[in-house]
């Protein structure tokens, strides 16, 4: 996005008088839910190690906690409590398999906010939205 071609323009090139702008923002946050919890669900992906998390689980769904430690260099226990992290804010969701835990994310917002991140998918991992056309 540059300062020529905004991403969202108002439908009228009038500029609303700044008492009107301010009251029609104040509306719109006293609208919106969520913001703190949304604020820190947000503040984990400024750890590195916790971005590359989940960069692994979006890459692979189902990825061992193992794997994801030797992906990015980490020990079992540092990435073990990353993904607890994780895990509690909403972002990845452990599942066991016999001895092994495998994490998954959560919902969409993770996954296309990944997608919009820069993570992609490792070859021959399809999500459904993803799935291509038959």
């Amino acid at each position: 996005m540059d300062a020529d071609h905004p991403l969202h323009v108002r439908a009228d090139d009038a500029t609303p008088p700044d008492d009107h702008l301010v009251a029609e923002l104040t509306e719109l946050l006293d609208s919106a839910t969520g913001l703190d919890t949304m604020a820190e669900r947000m503040a984990l992906l400024a750890d590195p190690r916790r971005l590359r998390i989940l960069f692994c689980v979006h890459a692979h769904p189902g990825v061992r906690s193992s794997d994801i430690a030797r992906a990015i260099g980490a020990s079992d226990s540092t990435t073990s409590h990353a993904l607890a992290l994780l895990r509690d804010a909403g972002w990845v969701r452990a599942r066991r398999s016999g001895r092994e835990v495998r994490y998954d994310l959560t919902d969409g917002f993770a996954h296309s906010l990944l997608h919009d991140l820069g993570s992609g998918h490792l070859s021959g991992i399809h999500h459904h939205e993803h799935a291509p056309e038959a």
